[in-house]
């Protein structure tokens, strides 16, 4: 089978997706092509899928030339199938199909609305835009219910029926085995200081400044020791966050620790991942933390409650320093590990990558006529 990917804005979750998805074996008689801004993309792939397991086209960052360089890449290039990632891309790709292919249109959404996107009449005028060209994709894949609901709510006129949830996955083997790494003693913190680790990317739908607000709370009390928060997004707003938390008196509270490629090691060298996520399409950090057997502090915002659903994840709302600091306390105070570690076995078969790439695999076959 062939299939011919589009991606305008190949950020973190469409890059995790192609990484977790294309390197399983259900898809291994498929020729994949994506046409997306390269940006390193290509060498990622090379890496983390395999050399040339995916092909990618560069493309325009302009959304204006997306569109116009790839409606020749869609008459130019033999495919069965066209699989956009992320609503920008889809949006550009059925407008350019009308007129380029007939092969059928696969749109993965890597996110959820929000009214904001959608005020005035420019963005009234944008949704009704929007629900015209959905209206016409074959098939609509979300990534959790989560999703799909939201994508409803939102576009109530595209058919049920034209919607595919599929709940995503991780590697949880690689996850599960990893071995942690010794960031005390490369740090020097002490054993009795607790750590605590921040895994997202420095915007505001990550929620980084709920975590610094609710550790300027816990230093006021004056609690000893206190916790020591590990830093490992980057990206976004990372100066202007540090210097937020600088500005509050937290310099020495908080460690922007170097890229890795190791995650499973830093995951499992804290004791306990927080995720003070305002929305998420699907929490794939959740996953893998959970999958680690490492404590979790989580909200219960759209996209991630339904992955920590069931586990014995700490939870607050959105938004709430308050709630997030009692939920570190309770942590420090009696330390969950042990819950985590007999839930592992539970993550692992849950979120294992290899249940949903072999579903969406099953939609690429009914897509295509391949079904038997």
């Amino acid at each position: 089978m062939k299939v011919l990917m589009a991606a305008l804005q190949p950020g973190g979750g469409i890059k995790t997706f192609l990484r977790y998805v294309y390197s399983q074996p259900c898809f291994d008689d498929c020729e994949f092509v994506l046409y997306a801004p390269d940006n390193g993309l290509s060498s990622y792939l090379n890496a983390v899928v395999g050399y040339d397991r995916i092909e990618v086209i560069p493309a325009p960052q302009n959304s204006w030339d997306f569109a116009v360089a790839l409606r020749g890449v869609l008459k130019s290039r033999e495919h069965d199938l066209v699989h956009s990632h992320g609503f920008g891309a889809g949006v550009l790709t059925e407008i350019v199909r009308t007129l380029s292919s007939q092969s059928p249109h696969l749109m993965t959404a890597h996110d959820v609305f929000l009214d904001s996107q959608f005020g005035g009449l420019k963005g009234k005028v944008r949704k009704l835009a929007m629900a015209r060209l959905f209206g016409r994709i074959e098939r609509i894949h979300t990534v959790t219910e989560d999703a799909t609901r939201n994508f409803s709510e939102f576009f109530p006129g595209v058919r049920a029926e034209r919607l595919k949830p599929i709940l995503h996955g991780v590697d949880t083997d690689f996850f599960s085995q990893g071995e942690p790494a010794d960031l005390r003693f490369e740090l020097g913190i002490s054993a009795s200081t607790p750590l605590i680790g921040f895994f997202g990317r420095f915007m505001g739908q990550k929620g980084f400044r709920t975590l610094v607000d609710a550790m300027l709370a816990i230093k006021q009390e004056g609690i000893e020791p206190l916790p020591r928060v590990l830093t490992f997004g980057w990206g976004g707003f990372i100066r202007e966050d540090y210097e937020y938390l600088t500005s509050l008196g937290l310099a020495d509270e908080f460690v922007q620790m170097p890229g890795t490629d190791n995650m499973p090691a830093m995951i499992k060298a804290v004791d306990m991942v927080v995720m003070p996520s305002r929305w998420e399409a699907c929490g794939l950090l959740a996953m893998e933390v959970l999958s680690a057997g490492v404590p979790l502090l989580s909200t219960d915002c759209i996209g991630l409650r339904e992955v920590v659903a069931g586990s014995p994840t700490r939870i607050f709302p959105p938004g709430s320093a308050e709630g997030l600091s009692l939920a570190i306390k309770a942590e420090v105070a009696d330390p969950s590990k042990d819950r985590f570690s007999d839930y592992q076995q539970t993550a692992i078969a849950r979120f294992h990558i290899g249940r949903p790439a072999s579903e969406l695999r099953a939609l690429y076959d009914e897509l295509t006529g391949q079904a038997s």
